[in-house]
């Protein structure tokens, strides 16, 4: 069956032959898989289609490089599957999917130093230290690079050689050694000669060009950088055309020439946003909008300005992801290999184990004087095996341990992650860009004292998130400590009560102190000064304009309960069963559309019952809500008064 297949497409190359001169090869390919039969031609053919497309289009790339994974899997084809991993892993690579990418590019690598195959270890080489590189790993990545580099040069791979080389020169670029990036970018391009090495040639061009653009040499950067698009437009390489469109117009602007600068960074928009390559769309968009600031536009500053925000965004919110990704995936890996050491070294002992009982068995035919013996050995080995199957135990016991540890800490991490991203980094954003555009001087005072005034009330929702998450990181990470003491609580509600002045007055809310003025608690200060404040705030973001907010207490016991009620808009039955839940904490706009991180209230939960209190909630759609919790009294004060 093979030689046939072989034989067919021996004949339909020959009869394509003719077309080469009208058809690009990846034409080519794609009509010849049309009538391949599926075996491992077909999955071989695949993968060099997948090859010749990955740096052009990466979408097709994608859907082809599927089709060989899947069909090498049904046929138990291992070397072709090794392929289609590693280029599906450089295709992720590009995409940003970096998580996917390393646990694909090891997969193939692991199956290239099966079949010790030593070009396509060079080049998962070079796609797991492309993967260090993007994590700023960059020594990391320079030991890998030249890993590669040492492989290929044993097997005379020159392409492999050279492309390991430009990667060394890029890592020393991304860590600002500019000349031993020169050094080993200028080394590769005296080795990148033929066709095949055409678009390495333009990597070293581009690097070259990138140094040239730090030494202020624009001149000599764009005439690199032409060539390289020449380089990119001949191959078709959109990726590469992509990165040097970008770095066209930045040496343009810095050279004082804005006009021609836009021409190539809008191209790139463009062609960036087409192909999915979000870094270079996030830099472009940058760009564009400095050179209409910088131009005094400020519609078309302020447009893509909030398009790059966008894209910012959403990469940094994919980064962190994928940071935790990555390392969830590298933690695994690490699992794996501790758990195949446990199951040989577990493999050995059963394997010693059964030397030993044949031995004993053989022994005890001698005589009856040799069985005390024999008993005494068989207790002897029992003990050793029980020690080993015990520290077996706690070696598992102590790897599930470190592996929950690791989940702790990423999720814990998630949630940092999040409540920055989503909460305090967008006011910050908007005052970045407000100043950028301020720099201009072109907004009118009105103008000004309206916007100023929605980013005070954002970072003023900054702030008090900002101390509610330090406190809780300090509680999470630190652990809470306590140190009550005896304080009045009327003065202290009647401080946060001020605090909040401002807020009150422009929703026209009303806030009624009826604590009584004699009312002391046994509390730590700093505990029941958040806990009135998260609370006091709670209240006035959900009330209605020209709501009612009640402070009151009520005693019973050595306790005495506190309640903030409002008549704001209320909740549900479902969000009340969710408050003071870690698990599902979650936050809603206010009726002014103030935003919160959401973990005011899990806060003031943990510090009231690390206090020794604890609180509820009652509410009432569209009617307000009550928050109530319990803080001990001081009852030498309360002894004191009824003696009197």
């Amino acid at each position: 069956m093979l030689h046939r297949t072989t034989l067919v497409v021996c004949l339909l190359l020959l009869l394509s032959a003719f077309c080469f001169a009208q058809r690009s090869e990846t034409d080519s390919l794609e009509s010849l898989l049309k009538n391949i039969p599926s075996d491992t031609t077909k999955v071989w053919l695949l993968n060099k289609l997948v090859t010749g497309l990955r740096e052009r289009d990466n979408n097709k790339a994608l859907e082809y490089g599927r089709q060989a994974h899947d069909l090498a899997l049904v046929l138990n084809y291992e070397r072709g599957l090794g392929q289609a991993l590693e280029n599906l892993g450089w295709i992720h690579y590009r995409k940003g999917d970096y998580s996917r990418a390393f646990e694909l590019s090891t997969a193939a690598l692991t199956i290239a130093e099966k079949f010790n195959d030593g070009s396509a270890i060079a080049r998962c080489l070079n796609n797991v230290a492309a993967i260090s590189y993007e994590q700023k790993q960059f020594l990391v990545a320079i030991a890998n690079f030249k890993k590669a580099y040492e492989v290929s040069r044993q097997i005379g791979d020159s392409v492999a050689m050279s492309r390991s080389t430009n990667n060394v020169a890029f890592s020393f670029l991304g860590m600002e050694r500019y000349d031993s990036a020169k050094v080993y970018a200028e080394r590769a391009l005296k080795t990148s000669h033929g066709k095949d090495k055409l678009f390495l040639v333009g990597f070293s061009y581009r690097t070259l060009g990138d140094i040239d653009v730090h030494d202020k040499q624009y001149e000599s950067a764009l005439k690199k950088f032409h060539h390289v698009i020449s380089i990119a437009d001949e191959l078709g390489n959109v990726f590469l055309k992509v990165s040097t469109l970008h770095r066209m117009g930045k040496a343009y602007y810095l050279r004082g020439d804005p006009e021609r600068a836009l021409s190539f960074l809008l191209q790139n928009i463009s062609l960036a946003s087409e192909h999915e390559f979000k870094n270079e769309l996030e830099r472009s968009l940058k760009l564009v909008s400095d050179i209409y600031a910088s131009k005094k536009e400020i519609g078309k500053a302020f447009d893509y300005q909030t398009q790059y925000l966008a894209v910012h965004d959403s990469l940094y919110n994919q980064r962190s992801g994928e940071q935790m990704a990555l390392m969830q995936a590298r933690f695994d890996s690490e699992m794996k290999e501790a758990k195949i050491e446990l199951l040989l070294k577990d493999s050995l002992l059963k394997k010693e184990e059964l030397h030993v009982q044949r031995s004993l068995i053989y022994f005890s035919v001698g005589s009856f004087v040799l069985m005390a013996i024999l008993a005494f050995v068989l207790l002897y080995n029992n003990r050793v095996k029980k020690r080993a199957n015990d520290q077996l135990a706690a070696k598992n016991l102590e790897i599930e341990h470190q592996a929950q540890q690791l989940r702790n800490v990423n999720i814990t991490k998630d949630k940092l992650f999040s409540i920055i991203s989503h909460d305090l980094r967008s006011p910050l954003a908007s005052l970045r860009g407000l100043m950028d555009i301020m720099s201009i001087e072109e907004l009118t005072r009105e103008e000004f004292l309206t916007t100023t005034g929605k980013l005070r009330q954002n970072l003023d929702s900054v702030r008090e998130d900002l101390d509610n998450l330090l406190f809780w990181a300090q509680s999470q990470l630190n652990g809470l400590q306590s140190n009550p003491t005896f304080l009045k609580v009327r003065p202290l509600v009647e401080e946060k009560i001020q605090l909040y002045e401002e807020i009150a007055r422009q929703k026209e809310i009303t806030v009624v102190n009826e604590i009584d003025e004699s009312l002391s608690v046994l509390v730590d200060r700093n505990h029941i000064s958040l806990i009135i404040r998260n609370l006091l705030a709670n209240a006035l973001k959900f009330s209605k304009p020209g709501g009612l907010i009640i402070v009151r207490e009520k005693l019973k016991g050595d306790l005495v309960e506190i309640s903030i009620t409002d008549s704001g808009v209320g909740m549900t039955s479902s969000d009340l069963r969710k408050l003071f839940n870690v698990e599902t904490h979650f936050s809603n706009p206010g009726t002014f559309q103030e935003k919160g991180a959401g973990i005011g209230l899990l806060l003031t939960k943990e510090f009231i019952e690390k206090n020794g209190g604890s609180i509820w909630a009652t509410s009432e759609l569209g009617k307000g809500s009550t928050f109530t919790f319990t803080v001990r009294q001081d009852t030498n004060l309360v002894n004191e008064e009824e003696v009197v």
